[in-house]
C-alpha cells in the first residue's frame, strides 16, 4: 500500500510540477533572506565581543575642563583604574572641508585594529579611518593635507570607540565622507597644537578600564572630587561608561535588532506559505475523495493517509530549507548581508560565524511548520466517513443558504464564487497583508529619511552654533545666547541624549513660547516623537553626571526635527541650575563669528547638517528597494497560487457552463473577474492595517537611533500603493486567462457517475 502511495505522490509532483516549484523557489527565497540575515547578525555580535577584548576596549570615558595632573592620575592607578589619555583636536581635511579627528597613537585601550599598514611612526605619517578612506577612495601611499599641511597615509584601521562614527554623541546618523579619525605620532600631533590648528579646543578625554577593587559610581565620585583650581569648580565635564555610548557597540546593538526580526518573520512567512500548501492539499483531497473512501474501506488508516499527503510538502519545504540555508550561508548571502553593515559601521572584517541554532533552524523549522500546519487542517477534512467520501457528498456551501436579494445573476454567482473559496480567499487575503508589513517597513524607513531630509533643513534657521568651553563675558556681537546642559532618557532599553536648551522668548532661530518656571519646557518634535509624550505630559530627564532627575511639565510640542531637545526659559534653567545670571555656554548665529578655536568645544553648522540629512535617505535605499521587491514578489506567488487553486477547484463549474455556450469572455467574467472586488476591498482594509501595525512595531525596531519618528503618509503614496496592487492582480488575471480558456467541456465527461 505504501509504494501505491509513493506513486501517487510523485504522480502528484508531475502534474503540479510548476505549483510547488514556484512555492519551493518562494520558501527557498525567504529561507535564504532570514539566514543570511541572522547569520549577518551573528557574525557582527560575536565578531564584535571579540574585537573588544583583542583591542582591550575601554569601560568607559570621562572628559574634564583641564588635563589631570600627574598626582590626580598616581590617585586613580592605585584604585587599580587603568586611564589612557584621548586627547584630540578637530581639523579641516583637504577634500571638501571634511572634519578629522585627530588623535594620538593609542598605547593600552582602545586599540587601533589595522586593515592594511602600519601605525605612523615619524612625523609627516597618519593613520586613517576606515570608512572616511573608502568614502574618499583614499589608500595607504595617498597623501592627505590636514590643516594645509601634507602628511602621507602609512595605514587604515579602526578602534573600539568609534565602532559609530557620529562626530558628537547626540547625532543621528553617521556621515564618513565629511567625518573621519587621524592617528599621528606625539611629535606630529604637538606640532598640530602647538599652532592652534582645529576649529574648537583640545577635548581632554580619558579612556578607563575598571579593575576589580572600584566600581563605575566609585571612580565617578573621585573624579568630582577634583576641582578646576582657577575657579574652583568641578573639573569633571562628562563621565559616559561604555554602555551608554552610542558611538561604542552600535553595530551589534543594530544587529540584535535584526536577529530579533529575522526569526520572527521567518515564522510568520513560513506559516503563511504551509498554509497555502494546505490550500493545495485540500483541493487533492476534494478531488480524490473517492479513491481515499474507498482506501479507507480497504482499511487504510487515516494516519497512514495524512503522512501520504504531508510527504510531498515536508520533502519540498525540507528541500528547499537546505537549499535556502546553504545560500544564506554562502558569500552571495552572509557576505551580502554584511555589506551593508560594513558600508554604514567602523568595524573591521571579521570571521565568519556559523551557529547551530541558525543551522537548525533553517533547516528543521520549515519541514516542522508544515508539519504542525497541515497536520490540523488534514485531520478535520479526512475525518469524513467513507461512503461519504466515495459518493463525493459535497460539504454544504457557506453562502447556499445566504439570502442576496434582487442581485442579478453575474452578481449572485460572484458572491457565491467568493464564499465557497473562502479558504483561497484567505490565503490571498493573508498573503496579502503579510506582503504588506513587510513593504510597510521599508516605506516607513523611505518616508521617515525623506522628512529628516526636508525638515531638519527647514528646521535649521541658524547658519552656526559654538558650543563654549570657556564662555566670554560678553556674547560676541551678532551671536544669540543660549544655555544647553546634555540629559539622559531611557527609551525601549537605550539610553537617549536629550538636550535641555535654555533660551530667551525671542530667539529668532527657535519658533517656540517658553514659559517661565523651573519644571516648565517645550519639547521639539523628534523628541515627542521618540519618547511619545504630548502637551501637558510629564517628562522625566536624568543627569548622568550628578545622578539626579528632573522632572518637567510639557507645555508645548515644537516643530524641530533636528535633534531631541527640550526648551526652557533661560532666566529659569539658570536658577534650576544654579547659574549665574549671565551665564551661556551656546551661541547661535547667521554668520561665522571670531571666536578663539581654544574657547570651543564644538562648532554645528547650517551645512553640516543638511550633509548629515542626506546621508539618511542614500544610506537606506539599498535595502528599501529590497524589502518592497521581496513584498511584490511574495503578494504576486500567492495570489497568482491561490487563484490558480481556484480555477482548479471551479474546473468541472467552468466545464459545465461551456457546456451550456457561455464563451470565455463571460466565463472569465464569473470566476475571475469577481475577485477584483475581493481583492479591491482586501486591499483597502490590509492596507491602513499594515500601516497601523508597522507603526507600532517600527520604533522597537529603531530604538537605538537618535532621531524623531514621523513616518506620516500622503494621501497620494497611499494611492499609488494601492494602484500597485490592483495592478499586480490584473497583471495575474490576465496570466490566468489561458488557464480558463485551457478548461473544455469535456471534463464534465470525467466526472460522470
Amino acid at each position: 500500500m505504501q509504494k501505491i502511495l509513493i506513486r501517487r505522490a510523485l504522480r502528484d509532483l508531475k502534474v503540479n510540477i510548476f505549483r510547488y516549484l514556484a512555492l519551493s523557489l518562494l520558501i527557498l527565497f525567504c529561507v535564504y533572506l532570514i539566514v543570511s540575515l541572522i547569520a549577518a547578525a551573528d557574525t557582527v555580535i560575536v565578531g564584535g565581543r571579540d574585537l573588544a577584548k583583542t583591542q582591550h576596549l575601554e569601560d568607559g570615558q570621562f572628559s574634564v575642563f583641564t588635563p589631570l595632573t600627574k598626582a590626580q592620575e598616581e590617585q586613580l592607578k592605585d584604585t587599580g583604574v587603568t586611564v589612557e589619555a584621548m586627547f584630540y583636536m578637530d581639523i579641516e581635511g583637504s577634500a571638501n572641508k571634511e572634519t578629522l579627528r585627530l588623535f594620538k597613537n593609542r598605547e593600552c585601550l582602545d586599540l587601533i585594529a589595522l586593515d592594511v599598514g602600519r601605525l605612523a611612526e615619524t612625523d609627516g605619517e597618519v593613520v586613517l579611518e576606515k570608512r572616511y578612506c573608502q568614502e574618499n577612495n583614499l589608500a595607504p601611499g595617498d597623501d592627505i593635507s590636514l590643516d594645509g599641511e601634507k602628511l602621507h597615509i602609512v595605514g587604515i584601521g579602526t578602534v573600539p570607540d568609534y565602532d559609530a562614527m557620529f562626530k558628537n554623541l547626540s547625532d543621528s546618523s553617521v556621515d564618513s565622507k565629511n567625518f573621519g579619525l587621524a592617528f599621528v605620532c606625539d611629535g606630529q600631533y604637538e606640532s598640530f597644537k602647538a599652532r592652534n590648528a582645529g576649529y574648537r579646543s583640545e577635548s581632554y578625554t580619558y579612556a578607563y578600564s575598571l579593575g576589580d577593587t572600584i566600581r563605575e559610581k566609585e571612580l565617578k565620585d573621585l573624579l568630582s572630587s577634583y576641582k578646576f583650581t582657577p575657579r574652583s569648580v568641578k573639573n569633571l565635564i562628562q563621565f559616559l561608561p561604555a554602555s551608554d555610548n552610542p558611538r561604542i557597540g552600535a553595530s551589534a546593538n543594530d544587529q540584535v535588532i535584526n536577529r530579533m526580526a529575522g526569526y520572527i518573520a521567518g515564522v510568520i512567512v513560513l506559516i503563511l506559505f504551509s498554509y497555502v500548501i494546505s490550500v493545495f492539499i485540500i483541493h487533492n483531497i476534494e478531488a480524490e475523495s473517492s479513491e481515499i473512501g474507498a482506501l479507507y474501506a480497504l482499511g487504510v488508516r487515516r494516519r497512514e493517509l495524512i503522512v501520504h499527503y504531508l510527504t510531498l510538502p515536508v520533502i519540498i519545504t525540507f528541500i528547499s530549507g537546505i537549499l535556502g540555508t546553504v545560500a544564506g550561508f554562502s558569500p552571495l548571502g552572509l557576505n551580502w548581508q554584511l555589506r551593508s553593515c560594513y558600508g554604514y559601521f567602523s568595524i573591521p572584517e571579521l570571521p565568519l560565524v556559523y551557529s547551530p541554532s541558525v543551522l537548525v533552524y533553517g533547516l528543521l523549522m520549515p519541514p516542522v511548520v508544515a508539519v504542525v500546519v497541515n497536520t490540523i487542517v488534514m485531520n478535520k477534512r479526512l475525518s469524513r466517513p467513507a461512503l461519504a467520501l466515495i459518493r463525493k457528498e459535497p460539504k454544504e456551501s457557506r453562502g447556499r443558504n445566504i439570502s442576496l436579494g434582487r442581485l442579478g445573476f453575474i452578481s449572485r454567482f460572484r458572491i457565491r464564487q467568493m464564499l465557497r473559496e473562502t479558504r483561497s480567499t484567505g490565503a490571498v487575503l493573508l498573503g496579502m497583508f503579510i506582503a504588506l508589513l513587510v513593504m510597510m517597513i521599508g516605506v516607513d524607513c523611505y518616508v521617515l529619511c525623506v522628512h529628516i531630509r526636508d525638515q531638519n533643513k527647514a528646521d535649521t534657521k541658524f547658519e552656526y552654533m559654538y558650543t563654549c568651553k570657556y564662555p566670554q563675558p560678553q556674547v560676541p556681537e551678532g551671536g544669540e545666547a543660549a544655555y544647553a546642559v546634555a540629559l539622559q532618557k531611557e527609551n525601549l532599553g537605550y539610553t537617549m541624549d536629550v538636550t535641555l536648551l535654555g533660551i530667551d522668548r525671542d530667539n529668532p532661530y527657535f519658533d517656540v513660547n517658553v514659559e517661565p518656571g523651573e519644571n516648565k519646557a517645550a519639547l521639539s518634535s523628534a523628541a515627542a516623537q521618540k519618547f511619545g509624550v504630548k502637551k501637558g505630559d510629564t517628562l522625566v530627564l536624568t543627569d548622568g553626571e550628578n545622578d539626579r532627575g528632573y522632572e518637567f511639565t510639557v507645555t508645548d510640542i515644537v516643530q524641530y526635527s533636528t535633534s531631541l531637545y527640550a526648551f526652557m526659559d533661560i532666566k529659569s534653567m539658570r536658577q534650576l541650575f544654579s547659574q549665574e545670571e549671565d551665564y551661556y555656554n551656546v551661541v547661535f548665529s547667521h554668520k561665522a563669528l571670531d571666536i578663539l578655536p581654544d574657547h570651543l568645544l564644538a562648532v554645528t553648522s547650517r551645512a553640516d547638517i543638511e550633509k548629515a540629512s542626506d546621508v539618511f535617505i542614500s544610506m537606506m535605499m539599498p535595502m528599501i528597494s529590497m524589502l518592497i521587491l521581496v513584498s511584490a514578489v511574495v503578494f504576486f506567488v500567492v495570489m497568482y497560487l491561490m487563484m490558480k487553486v481556484m480555477i482548479d477547484r471551479s474546473a468541472f463549474g467552468i466545464s459545465l457552463i461551456k457546456v451550456f455556450g457561455f464563451r470565455d469572455k463571460e466565463v472569465k467574467k464569473l470566476y475571475l473577474n469577481g475577485n477584483f472586488y475581493v481583492i479591491a476591498v482586501g486591499a483597502a482594509i490590509c492596507l491602513p492595517l499594515s500601516k497601523i501595525v508597522m507603526d507600532r512595531v517600527f520604533p522597537v525596531m529603531v530604538a537605538n537611533v537618535s532621531c524623531g519618528l514621523d513616518l506620516s503618509f500622503s494621501w497620494q503614496l497611499f494611492l499609488g500603493i494601492y494602484g500597485a496592487i490592483l495592478l499586480l492582480y490584473l497583471l495575474i488575471n490576465r496570466m490566468l486567462v489561458g488557464k480558463v480558456k485551457r478548461v473544455t467541456p469535456a471534463e464534465v465527461l470525467k466526472n460522470r457517475e
